[in-house]
């Protein structure tokens, strides 16, 4: 029962970092005025995507195969 709920902390605290993680980027994009703005926007948010993808799945791995 106890490993239920450590789960379940783990999923919530996992979505809420990847959240504030993703708020800066998005409006970064949001608030561009001009092409240059918005590509450097859209590349800063494909690079934290892709190290939250990389750390997430690294972060699983180590919490349920312990």
């Amino acid at each position: 029962m106890r490993r239920k709920g450590q789960k379940a902390k783990f999923w919530m605290v996992l979505a809420t970092v990847n959240t504030l993680a993703l708020i800066y980027p998005i409006s970064l994009y949001v608030q561009a005025d001009n092409n240059d703005a918005q590509f450097f926007a859209t590349m800063v948010l494909l690079g934290v995507v892709f190290l939250l993808a990389i750390t997430d799945t690294v972060s699983a791995l180590v919490a349920f195969l312990q």
